[in-house]
């Protein structure tokens, strides 16, 4: 059962008590949604946040864990873990309405801005920029962590990313052939 029932002080100031916020989650979680927030005021939760209030045991939490892992992976557009503290990131978007290159983990201490594309850092050259992505190949990791995976089960790599990266000269490659580049040893 819960670790304790207790009345819980949520991040906006409301309290909660942590049956109506595992019912909360269990339905946002239904929906594939991982928009948290508070019944009174509306103010967002952040899923760490979410899991403190919750007030579940370690072994309870893990059916959750996964739901919202499965979610993240199913979303990659709208969700990532942070490289650093594996927190659930979602984009943010700006005042029209599109994506932000960058986003913020004010998980991290201090906050840190990774590119949304590969994770790698964001680099601000001045507090006017909009700043870059820190990787040079931002365009070919991209690719390779968002790519479909392998899904005929009767091949060796099933479950794999379609796509990989040659190990000599970093081309694209599919796992059912080699790189065709003459600098490369051919990979099955």
């Amino acid at each position: 059962m819960y670790r304790g029932n207790s009345i819980q002080l949520a991040p906006c100031g409301h309290q909660v008590n942590p049956s109506n916020v595992n019912s909360m989650v269990n339905t946002c979680l239904g929906k594939k949604s991982l928009e948290f927030s508070c019944p009174d005021c509306g103010g967002v939760w952040k899923w760490r946040q979410v899991q403190e209030l919750m007030q579940l045991s370690a072994q309870q939490m893990a059916p959750q864990q996964e739901k919202v892992d499965c979610i993240v992976e199913g979303h990659p557009d709208i969700y990532k873990k942070c490289p650093s503290c594996s927190c659930v990131l979602k984009r943010p978007l700006d005042s029209t309405n599109q994506p932000f290159q960058f986003v913020q983990c004010s998980q991290c201490s201090p906050p840190q801005h990774f590119c949304w594309s590969c994770l790698a850092p964001w680099l601000f050259s001045n507090k006017a920029s909009a700043g870059h992505c820190s990787n040079k190949s931002c365009g070919l990791v991209a690719m390779l962590l968002n790519c479909d995976m392998v899904i005929n089960k009767k091949s060796d790599v099933f479950g794999c990313p379609l796509f990989r990266a040659c190990p000599k000269c970093h081309a694209p490659i599919m796992h059912a052939r080699g790189c065709n580049s003459k600098s490369s040893l051919k990979q099955p």
